[in-house]
């Protein structure tokens, strides 16, 4: 289920609190601009996805997945400064050239070939709901 704002009329800013097991939890005052939820069959996890934007240009991005009484819970905040990326996620702040992020983000959707190539920069491990 996809749920974005009717008719491309951006939801009111609010504050916002993204709730996150691995780091500070995220705070900030925007407007929901897309949510995902998806259950898969094969794995048995139920996923929640929450993109926010404020007024500054700021996004904050949420994920939460569950299985049966685990889950995880972990949060984002990107701010755009320039040809540079601050990548907050609650514990550490990076920052990241743009060129390098859109390349990292386009190897992780590729998910097999991101397994093989990124392996000595990023620790890859299954999520807490996985065997």
């Amino acid at each position: 289920m996809n749920r974005m704002p009717q008719h491309n009329q951006p939801l009111a800013p609010r504050p916002v609190t993204l709730p996150n097991d691995f780091g500070a939890p995220i705070g900030i005052t925007a407007s929901m601009v897309a949510e995902d939820i998806h259950f898969s069959t094969d794995t048995g996890v139920l996923t929640v996805e929450k993109l926010y934007r404020s007024a500054e240009g700021k996004t904050a991005y949420g994920i939460i997945s569950a299985s049966g009484e685990s889950r995880e819970r972990r949060a984002y905040l990107l701010e755009e400064q320039g040809d540079t990326v601050l990548a907050d996620n609650g514990n550490f702040v990076v920052e990241l050239d743009v060129t390098c992020l859109h390349e990292f983000l386009v190897m992780a959707l590729q998910d097999e070939d991101a397994r093989k190539t990124v392996g000595e920069h990023v620790q890859m491990r299954p999520a807490v709901n996985e065997d």
